[in-house]
Parts: C-alpha cells; structure tokens; sequence
C-alpha cells in the first residue's frame, strides 16, 4: 500500500527491513524487466487433477482448485494450508486431530477438544478412500505422493457426506511398469530449545515386475521429531522436550494393466504413530514461552491402516471404475483433568476432591473405527460434446469409543471402593450405513460455453447404544435408531474467451450428516441431530497471458450454511450436539504463478473471508454477526522457486512466507474458551543440488522463529494451570542426502 500523505515525509526505502510481501518483490527486481522475462521464460507446467473424478486439466476444470506435490517442500499439512488461500487449520501437532477449515466454515472452539469428531466440514480422500467417518488420523504421512488437490467450496454431489466447505485429496504415486527405480532419504534436523535431533528416513522402491504390465511400489518410512516443550510441573518429575513424536509408515501398491481397456490397481498402507504430549504450553502460568504446566503426562499413541482395490475399464465411450475400499483407525489417549475436578468442586477450596492432597484427575479415551466402503461409476469419455458420470456409493461405519474419567486413589483416601479408580465412564457404539447414488452431465452448448448439471440423493441409517455412569450410579445404557435422506443439487456453467480465458459460475450444495448423542435410560430428546447443509454461489475467473507463463486464478464465493449442528446443553444439563441457527460465508480468493525465466517460478495466493452467523439463537447465546471460529478474515502466501542446471548438475531452491490472520476461538465472548489469537508470519528456505544420483538439500523452516498460537484452551473452567496454547515448532535447521538410481 502506498502512503498519499507524503509531502512532509523523507523518501521511503520500502526495500529496507520490510518483512511483507514487498521484502520478497524487491528480492525479484533484478527479474521482473518485463520484457526480458517474458520473452525468455517457457510456460506454466500443465497440471492434470481428478477432482471431478476423471482426469483432466486443472484450468479445464469449472471450480476452485489448488494443487500442491513434494516439489513443494511439503512434508504436513501444514505447509499445504500455508499455500492454498481460503485453507485454514487448527494445528495442534501430531497428537490432536487437525481441524481442516476451508472458506471459514465451523462453530466449534478451537483448541478446547483433543479429537475431531464426525462433525468435519472437509471431507478428505486418500485416491478413493474415504476418511471423513467419525476420525482423521491427526497426522497423515505426504510420503510418496503425486499431488494434493484441495478443492474449495461444497462438492456434495461428487463426494458427498463432510464436503459443505471442500475437499481434500490425497493422490498416492502408482507403479510405474516400464522404469525399476530405489529412491532413499535420510533428513536431520535441529529445532530451537531442543536438545536433540530429529530424524526422517524413507525408502522408495518401484519395480516392473513383468514390464508393461505388472509393478509393484513400496514406501517405508520412518520420522522422529525432537520435542522443545519442557515440564517442571510433572508429579514424576521434572522433564525436558516432552512432546516429541515417532511415525513409522509402509505403504505397497500392485498395479495390473491386464490389457489395453483393463487395469487393476491394489494398495495397502499402514502407519502408527506415538506421541509423549501435546505441542502445547502455558505461559500465563510458567512465564515462559516453551514450557508446559500439567501434572501429568498426556501421550497419544495412532494406528491407521487403509486398504483399496481400484479397477478400471476402459471402454472407447465410457471409462467404468469400480472401488473397494477399507480405513481402520485406532486411537488412545490419556490427559491431565485435574483442573477440571477442581472447578467441579467450586474451587480450589472446595472441600470434596481438592480435600485429596494426591489430587490427580486422568482422561482416558479409547476409540476403534472402521469404515468399509464400495463405490461404482460409470464415465463418459472426455471428447464428447456429451459428457456424463453416473455412481453409486454405499458405506459402512462401525464406531466402538470408551472415555473414561479415573482420580487414582480417591477411593480409598475417602473409604469407598471404587474399581479402577473411576469416576465417570462412558462407552458408544454406533453403526452408520450410508447408500448414496449421484449422476452429472455436461453439455457443450457451443465452441466455447458448456452448461453442467448434477444430483445426489443419499439415505443413511444409525443405529446406536450408548451407556453411561457416574459414579456412585451403575452403568445404564440407551438404544436408538436414525434414519435421514435428502437430496443435492449442483449447476455449473463456463464460458471460456479464449484457450487462455475462461469464466465460470457454480450453484452447488454440499451436507454433512447428523448423528447421536448420549442420552440416560428413558429420555427420547436429543437423541440425533439433523444433517445441516450448504449452498455454494460461485464466480471465478481462470486466466492465462504472456503465452501461459502467467498464471492467475479469482473466485467469488457466497455460500448459506442452514440448520447448523451445534455443541449444545440439553435442559437437563447434558452436552450434546443439535441444530440451530444459520450462517454465511462470502469472500475472494486468488491464486497464481509466474514463470519468470526457465529458472525462476513466483507463486502466490491471498484470501478474503467473513464468515459469520446470520441467525440469532438466544437458547445458545449466539446472535447475528457472530465470527465463525478458527479462520483467519485474512491469509497470504508469496514464494520464489528456483530450478537450473549448471556444468551438469541441477541446482534448486525456494523462499516463501505465509502470513496467518487474527482468529477468534469461540463464536463470542459468552463462551468460556473465547480468545482472540495474534496474526503471525512465518518464512521457509530450502536449497539442493542434484549430483547424478545423488542430492544433497539443507533448509530452514520458520526462519524467524515465530511463535504462533494456532489453537488455546482458557482457564475459566481449568483453571491457571489447566489452561494452554498450541504453538507453532520454532525455527528448525536441517539437511538431507538423497540417492536415487
């Protein structure tokens, strides 16, 4: 932005110290003499995306799409969001379920819970492996994988249940059946206020197993990242880095072209994860900005597996696909609530569990989910000035969960024998069947405009028993049943000016879908709640100049969120989920790159949202006008990539920043986890050269060591100690070695 009142003011530098976007673009001046770059630089690589579930390229696709691959230097999902506008998380670390928020879609607070339920508005894939059942792995690993895709704005008649905000794909690489290939990666790494290393290993093996038609791919993997939160409060002992992690992962894929028309593609993959605590601290309390305040220590110990069979047939008119496919997640966790004992008793002097000079309050959640999916389509070949997709899709989630509250001693230091310490115990399980069938046509009205229409109708069935007690009460449990059905409609239309040009406007609903809650032997209410939906109004704009080597992408976006899913208390004091109220998000995103020379790539993206209630529900305390929690109003990113081959050796590099809006924690100041969290920029280098097989890379992630708060819990019902802040991993220092023949 440039200042008007100058008059009185010395020239400015804007050069000098700026750590915005400028800081970079001054960095390029030597670059940008338009006539220079332009006429030297090759174009835009093309990039082909199967969002739409068929392959096609990525400015031929009618929507918001950004695509991110490893080239990238993305190694978390993390470092997806910090390049996709409109893509905001709730990074809590490796131990807590990420919260994937796309266009500022969600009501829940942020930070105050350890597990993302079924109540995603993001539905995530791995190829066609739903994960948006009842829990996504918080840290899934990027290994080995072609390309993310993350399409913005509802996508319910394609991928229906969770799909209200988006979409996130992840596409696996395949076996390739004419090249035999061992790539391996060993990365060190040290994080400030560490004492130790972090380490990452891969191996990637691709071989024809019988040349053009039978290959196998295998990943093995294996990342110990150092902890740099210390814990002076522990009741064992003091301990320094208490949250580090390990992840070991193997993924085998067996691809099968059995002929020119037929493919069979099978994949397996497994990965556990251990975590020792939270990526938290609590400054307030500690006075420090890397150190932790709980009594206890909270790990969290993962276990994903995901199996898929994919066929294919091709036809000549039509492409037929068919998907089996499985996720089975398990996930323990153990965390520190004796702050919450407290404040049940009034206080720190309230007389019944503070009078217990051991006082020790431990949460224990166990949860096992598998989710079997089958799914069948049927599509048109792509050169037809008739396009079609018809599908059908059917599911199947079984849920077992166990969250149980222990204060280990009490029993016997008030007289009661209480087995295994408990003091509340809770148990669900839950079978959700879900058939869904869908259809899209495509129509070219001319050479150049085409209109598209789509549906979905789903129907799903819950069945669940719930059982609860606390104690001294005994255990009681409740049946019930659930059964929803609705419909979804989509119409899209482009218009494209030139090869280089195109217009696009989207009507698109997407749905996420209700659910049960806990309830006492004999109550009825509240049992389910409802799905809730969305309506999309899309206008966007795909363009190219310069002879395809600048880039740019606009979307304008509306969309109405109905009878939103709420936490909420029931009138006899039980947490519970509901529906109520509306609300709208409506903004700008854009994103685009610049092929500067052969050498040089400028990428970027920017994103404009308010999100908020248009509904007053005064039974919530929540009104009109109300933020919606977790997303940035605003969000940018800006790198330079650099690739060149110098006397044989190739020779990259790239510099980025993301800048991260002020975000609201709660609806409004009513609830009790309400905060408001600082803006924060972060900045990330890398460097390699490419020796024949080998490469050699160093990098620096978080270059000014910024401490980010990306999530909080207050101390209104935890009290001074309970409370804490998930925190961004500061400025982290390594390098690599890659050989690969």
């Amino acid at each position: 932005m440039i200042n008007s009142n100058t008059r009185h003011k010395k020239p400015s530098r804007p050069c000098r110290g700026n750590k915005t976007p400028l800081a970079l673009a001054c960095a390029l001046l030597p670059f940008m003499s338009l006539p220079t770059w332009a006429a030297q630089a090759s174009a835009v690589e093309e990039v082909i995306v199967t969002a739409a579930k068929r392959d096609q390229r990525l400015q031929d696709f009618s929507g918001a799409v950004s695509v991110v691959n490893n080239f990238q230097g993305v190694k978390s999902i993390g470092d997806i969001a910090a390049q996709v506008p409109g893509l905001a998380i709730v990074d809590a670390g490796p131990r807590n379920s990420t919260g994937l928020i796309i266009r500022g879609l969600r009501t829940d607070e942020v930070g105050s819970n350890d597990l993302g339920g079924d109540g995603s508005m993001v539905a995530s894939y791995v190829d066609n492996i739903p994960l948006q059942g009842y829990f996504v792995p918080p840290s899934f690993s990027l290994k080995d994988l072609q390309q993310v895709e993350v399409i913005r704005g509802p996508q319910g008649t394609l991928y229906g249940n969770a799909s209200i905000g988006g979409l996130i794909r992840y596409v696996t690489a395949k076996p390739d059946l004419t090249k035999q290939s061992v790539t391996a990666t060993a990365e060190m790494s040290q994080t400030k206020h560490s004492d130790d290393l972090s380490y990452d290993t891969d191996l990637v093996v691709n071989a024809p197993l019988i040349d053009n038609t039978l290959g196998l791919r295998l990943l093995l993997g294996k990342t110990d990242n150092a902890g740099f939160i210390d814990n002076p409060y522990l009741r064992s002992g003091a301990q320094d880095d208490i949250n580090d992690d390990q992840t070991k992962q193997a993924r085998v894929s067996v691809l099968w072209q059995a002929s020119d028309n037929f493919s069979l593609n099978s994949s397996y993959h497994y990965q556990k994860v251990n975590v020792s605590d939270r990526q938290a601290t609590n400054k307030s309390f500690t006075g420090d900005n890397y150190t932790a305040s709980s009594r206890i220590l909270q790990p969290m110990q993962g276990e994903l597996q995901l199996a898929s069979i994919d066929a294919n047939y091709e036809m000549g008119w039509a492409t037929l696909t068919a998907s089996v496919n499985r996720y089975d997640y398990q996930y323990r966790d153990r965390a520190d609530q004796t702050d919450y004992f407290i404040y049940l008793d009034g206080g720190p002097d309230g007389g019944y569990y503070t009078a217990y000079p051991d006082l020790i309050g431990v949460a224990a959640g166990n949860v096992d989910v598998v989710k079997d999916s089958v799914e069948l389509r049927l599509a048109s070949a792509n050169d037809q000035r008739l396009r079609w997709l018809v599908g059908a899709f059917y599911s199947r989630d079984d849920l077992d969960s166990v969250y149980r509250e222990t204060v280990p001693g009490f029993g016997a230091f008030i007289g009661e024998d209480r087995p295994g310490d408990i003091d509340y115990n809770a148990t669900q399980v839950e079978i959700l069947d879900e058939i869904s069938t869908y259809a899209e046509l495509t129509y070219d009205l001319t050479e150049k405009w085409e209109a598209s229409i789509g549906a979905r109708y789903f129907r799903y069935d819950d069945d669940l028993e719930a059982c609860t007690a606390v104690y001294p009460s005994d255990i009681s449990c409740e049946n019930g049943d659930d059964v929803s059905n609705d419909t979804l409609g989509k119409f899209s239309t482009t218009y494209r000016f030139s090869n280089d040009h195109k217009a696009y406007f989207i009507v698109g609903e997407g749905y996420r879908r209700g659910g049960a809650n806990r309830t006492p032997p004999g109550v009825t209410t509240d049992r389910f709640y409802e799905p809730d939906k969305g309506t999309n109004y899309e206008l966007g704009f795909n363009n190219f100049w310069l002879n395809q080597r600048l880039q740019l992408n606009i979307a304008l976006f509306n969309i109405d969120w109905k009878n939103i899913q709420f936490d909420m208390t029931s009138e006899d004091g039980r947490s519970i989920t509901g529906n109520a109220g509306d609300a709208r998000s409506q903004g700008i995103e854009l994103d685009g790159s610049a092929k500067l020379s052969d050498a040089f790539t400028l990428r970027m993206g920017y994103s404009k949202i308010d999100a908020g209630l248009t509904e007053t529900v005064e039974d919530l305390g929540v009104y009109d006008g109300d933020q919606l929690p977790g997303s940035p109003r605003t969000q940018w990113s800006l790198s330079l990539d650099f690739k060149q081959e110098y006397s044989g050796n190739l020779w990259d590099a790239s510099i980025g920043m993301n800048r991260i809006g002020d975000v609201t924690t709660a609806l409004n100041a009513d609830f009790y986890n309400y905060q408001t969290l600082d803006a924060y920029t972060t900045a990330n280098a890398r460097v390699g050269v490419t020796l024949r097989n080998w490469r050699l890379g160093a990098f620096v992630n978080n270059i000014e060591n910024t401490r980010g708060i990306t999530g909080a819990r207050s101390d209104e019902y935890y009290g001074e100690q309970g409370q804490f802040e998930y925190i961004t991993r500061p400025r982290t220092i390594g390098m690599s070695v890659t050989y690969q023949y």
